[in-house]
C-alpha cells in the first residue's frame, strides 16, 4: 500500500498541473520561473515561514502568488481558514488584481474541479476614499441651489449615489470629494445609519466567504499600527501576507512617519498669531523661524562652512 497524499503534496502537484497544463490551455505561455516562484511561496505558507522573492518583470510573479495562497488554502481545517492579504504600492496593480487576475484564475479553478464558487476578494481602502451618503445628500443640494452653471458638478455628484469608491469617479473635483467622503468618526445617530451604504461595503469586507483582501501599503502599516496600539484593526484578521512591490515598502514606512514644514508655512502661522492678536508668540516664532533659516544659510568662509 501507497501512503496517502498530503495537503502539501497535493498542493505542489497542483501547481504543476495549473502551469503546465491549465494556463497553456487558456493560452499562456509556461515560464519556469514563475513555477518555481509558486513552488518557493507554498513552501513558505506550509512551514508558516518568510519568503523573501526577487521576481524580474514578466515573470508573472501575480499569479505565483494568487496560486500559491489559493491552493494552500484549500488544504487548510474549514475552523482555522481565515483572508489572504495582499498588499501593493501601485492602484493599477489592485486594480488588475481585482479585475483580471483573480476572475480569470477563478475560471480556470472552477473549470477544472479545483473550486465551486468563484473566489471572493475585497479592496480594501481608506474611508476618506469612500462616499458619505449623508454628506452627499447635503452637497447635492447646495450644488443645486446654484443652479445651471454648475450643472457639471451636479451631474458628477449624482454619479456618486451609483457609486461608492469615489476613486472610480475622476470627474469629482477634489473640493467636492473632501466634503462628500467619509468622515474621521461617524456618528450612529445619522439619519441614514442603518441604510449607509460605507457601512454595507465594511460588513461586506468582513463577510465569512472573503478569501482574499487587497490593500496598498499605507492602509496595511496603517492596520500594523492600530493593533500596535490596541485599537480596533482595519483589516479583517488574516492567516498569510503578501507583500507584492515590496522594494517601495521602506519609502512608505518614511513618508508615513514624516512631518514636513516649510519657511512659508511658519510665516503663514506667525500672520495667524499677529492677526489673532497674540503679538508675543508671533515676536517668539519670528525670532525662531529667523534663527532656523540663518542656520542653514551658505557660510562665509571654510571655517564656518565647517561648523
Amino acid at each position: 500500500m501507497t501512503n496517502p497524499e498530503t495537503g502539501y503534496e497535493k498542493a505542489h502537484r497542483q501547481v504543476e498541473q495549473i502551469f503546465r497544463q491549465f494556463f497553456p490551455a487558456r493560452g499562456m505561455i509556461t515560464r519556469e520561473g514563475q513555477i518555481r516562484l509558486c513552488h518557493m511561496m507554498l513552501d513558505a505558507l506550509f512551514g508558516l515561514d518568510v519568503a523573501l522573492c526577487d521576481a524580474g518583470v514578466g515573470l508573472g510573479k501575480t499569479y505565483a502568488y494568487l496560486v500559491a495562497c489559493v491552493l494552500w488554502q484549500l488544504q487548510r481545517p474549514r475552523q482555522m481558514q481565515r483572508p489572504v492579504v495582499i498588499s501593493t504600492a501601485s492602484v493599477a496593480l489592485q486594480s488588475a488584481i481585482l479585475t483580471e487576475y483573480i476572475p480569470f484564475l477563478s475560471d480556470v479553478l472552477i473549470q477544472n474541479g479545483y473550486i465551486q464558487n468563484p473566489i471572493c476578494a475585497v479592496l480594501r481602502k481608506g474611508k476618506e476614499r469612500f462616499a458619505c451618503d449623508r454628506r452627499l445628500l447635503i452637497r447635492q443640494k447646495q450644488i443645486g441651489i446654484r443652479g445651471e452653471r454648475f450643472r457639471r458638478r451636479a451631474a458628477a455628484l449624482r454619479a456618486a449615489n451609483q457609486c461608492l469608491d469615489l476613486d472610480l469617479l475622476p470627474e469629482i473635483s477634489r473640493h467636492d470629494r473632501r466634503l462628500i467622503c467619509v468622515p474621521e468618526r461617524c456618528s450612529r445617530s445619522c439619519i441614514l445609519h442603518s441604510d449607509c451604504r460605507y457601512r454595507q461595503y465594511l460588513k461586506d469586507s468582513n463577510g465569512v466567504s472573503v478569501t482574499i483582501q487587497v490593500c496598498n501599503h499605507n492602509y496595511l502599516l496603517a492596520d500594523a499600527a492600530h493593533r500596535q496600539n490596541g485599537w480596533k484593526p482595519l483589516l479583517k484578521d488574516y492567516q498569510a501576507l503578501v507583500i507584492d512591490e515590496a522594494h517601495k515598502l521602506p519609502e512608505t514606512v518614511h513618508q508615513m512617519n514624516t512631518r514636513r514644514i516649510r519657511s512659508s508655512d511658519l510665516l503663514h502661522f506667525e500672520r495667524i498669531l499677529t492677526a489673532s492678536h497674540c503679538t508675543l508668540g508671533a515676536q517668539k516664532l519670528r525670532g525662531a523661524r529667523m534663527a532656523f533659516l540663518t542656520a542653514f544659510a551658505p557660510a562665509e568662509d571654510e571655517s564656518e562652512r565647517e561648523k
